[in-house]
C-alpha cells in the first residue's frame, strides 16, 4: 500500500469533520467539507470490488438528479445555478454514508465529539442572543465585508422587547434550528447505542439540543419535527422498554413545558394556523399549487419558482418577495421539477426507509433523521437554506453509514 493510500482515510476523516462542523458555522466551510468528503469517499468506493453494485442501489437518487436537471430543461425552462446547487446537495447522502462506514472507529468518535462540542457552543451563543446578552448590532459594523447576517439575531420574540430569536453560530434562527435538530438526532443515537461513558455526554447533548431548538429560535416546525424524530429514536433504539418509555416521556415533557410555560413560544405555536402577513403559508402554498397546475410535468425549472408570479393581485407586497418557497418541501420540488421529480424524491426517501427498517436497531439514526426530514419538509422548505440542506442529507447519510458499520462489523 502506498503512502497516498495510507493518507486517504485520514483525509476523509478530516473532511468529514470539517463537514460536520461547517454546517453549524458557515456555508463556505460546509461546502468545502461536503465536497471533499464526497470526492474522497468516491475514490475509496471505486477501489472496492463491489462498487458497481453499490452504485446500482442508489438508482432512485440518480433518476431524481437526471430528471430534475433534464426534464424541465427539455419541457419548460433551463435550471439556474442556485437550483443546481441545491439539487447537488443530495449527493452528500450516499457520500456521507460511504464516508462514515469507511473511517476508523477512533476517528468517528473524535468527529462526533468535536461536532457535539460545536453544537453545544452554538446553543450557548443562541441562548446569549435570546437573552439579549449579545453585543449590539453596531459592534459588528467593521465586519460588514463578511456579509454575515448579524442583523438576523435581533428580531424580538412575540410580546417582548428584551428577548430575541437566537440564531446560534449561523446567525439565522431557522438554519440554527434545522441544523442543530438534525445533529441532535445523531447525538441521541450515541446516547442510546454507545457502550462507553460517551453515551452520557451524548445524552446531555441531546437534551441541550432539544431545549435550545424548542426555546431560542422559536422555530415551530423544527421543534415539532425534532420531538417526533427523538421519539422514533427512543422507541426503536432503547435497549429496554422502560428506558424507551422514560425517554419518550422526558422528551415530550421538556419540549412541551417550554411551549406551555414560555409565553412567547406559546404565542408562536398558537399563531401557526393564523394568517401572518408576509409569512402566510396558505397563500404561498396556493401559489405553488397554481404554478404546478400550469406546468405539472416539467415544472418551472430549478431555482426559477417565484411565488409572487402566482399570488393573487391583493397579496401583500412583502409576501411577493419570497423566493422559491411554498412552505412544503415536497410541493416545492414538484413545482420546480414537475410531478416526476417529486415522485422520484419520494422514492429516494422510501429507499432510505426500507434500508433503515431492515437494519434496525443499528439504523435508528437513519430512521430518526428520516422522520425529522419528512416532518420538517411537510411544514417548511428545509432545503432552501444551504446549511440546512447539507446538514439534512449529511445526517441521513451518517445514519445509514452507522448502520452499515454495525452490520459489517466482525
Amino acid at each position: 500500500m502506498s503512502a497516498t493510500d495510507d493518507r486517504l482515510p485520514t483525509l476523509l476523516a478530516l473532511s468529514l469533520g470539517l463537514f460536520a462542523v461547517g454546517v453549524q458555522v458557515h456555508e463556505l466551510f460546509a461546502t468545502v467539507g461536503a465536497w471533499l468528503t464526497t470526492v474522497l469517499a468516491v475514490v475509496l468506493l471505486v477501489r472496492q470490488p463491489t462498487w458497481r453494485d453499490e452504485l446500482k442501489t442508489w438508482w432512485p437518487l440518480g433518476a431524481y438528479l437526471a430528471w430534475s436537471l433534464l426534464g424541465p430543461l427539455v419541457i419548460s425552462a433551463s435550471p439556474r445555478g442556485t437550483g443546481i446547487a441545491r439539487l447537488a446537495d443530495s449527493l452528500f447522502l450516499p457520500a456521507t454514508a460511504w464516508a462514515v462506514a469507511s473511517v476508523s472507529e477512533r476517528a468517528l468518535r473524535r468527529i462526533g465529539l468535536v461536532a457535539s462540542l460545536v453544537l453545544v457552543l452554538s446553543c450557548v451563543v443562541a441562548g446569549a442572543q435570546y437573552l439579549g446578552a449579545w453585543p449590539p448590532l453596531e459592534s459588528f459594523a467593521s465586519l460588514s465585508w463578511t456579509h454575515l447576517s448579524f442583523e438576523r439575531v435581533y428580531e424580538t420574540v412575540p410580546g417582548r422587547d428584551d428577548r430575541f430569536m437566537g440564531g446560534g453560530l449561523l446567525l439565522h434562527r431557522l438554519r440554527f434550528a434545522n441544523v442543530t435538530a438534525a445533529l441532535t438526532v445523531l447525538a441521541a443515537v450515541g446516547a442510546f447505542r454507545l457502550e462507553s461513558r460517551l453515551r452520557w455526554w451524548f445524552a446531555a447533548v441531546t437534551l441541550i439540543g432539544l431545549g435550545s431548538v424548542s426555546l431560542f429560535p422559536h422555530a415551530r416546525a423544527a421543534t415539532v419535527s425534532l420531538v417526533i424524530a427523538l421519539i422514533v429514536v427512543a422507541a426503536f433504539g432503547a435497549r429496554r422498554r422502560s428506558l424507551a418509555i422514560g425517554s419518550i416521556t422526558a422528551i415530550a415533557a421538556l419540549s412541551g413545558l417550554i411551549v406551555l410555560l414560555v409565553p412567547s413560544v406559546r404565542s408562536r405555536f398558537a399563531s401557526a394556523l393564523e394568517s401572518d402577513g408576509a409569512n402566510d403559508r396558505s397563500q404561498l402554498m396556493q401559489a405553488g399549487l397554481s404554478a404546478l397546475r400550469r406546468e405539472p410535468v416539467g415544472g418551472t425549472g430549478l431555482g426559477r419558482f417565484k411565488p409572487g408570479d402566482f399570488l393573487a393581485a391583493d397579496a401583500p407586497e412583502a409576501l411577493r418577495q419570497h423566493q422559491g418557497k411554498t412552505h412544503n418541501q415536497f410541493l416545492t420540488i414538484a413545482v420546480e421539477g414537475g410531478v416526476p421529480a417529486a415522485l422520484l424524491f419520494l422514492a429516494v426517501l422510501a429507499l432510505m426507509a426500507a434500508r433503515a427498517v431492515n437494519l434496525l436497531p443499528s439504523s435508528i439514526g437513519a430512521l430518526g433523521v428520516l422522520a425529522f426530514f419528512v416532518a420538517l419538509s411537510a411544514l417548511h422548505d428545509p432545503l432552501f437554506h444551504p446549511e440546512s440542506s447539507m446538514a439534512l442529507f449529511g445526517a441521513l447519510g451518517a445514519g445509514l453509514g452507522l448502520a452499515r458499520r454495525s452490520t459489517e462489523a466482525p
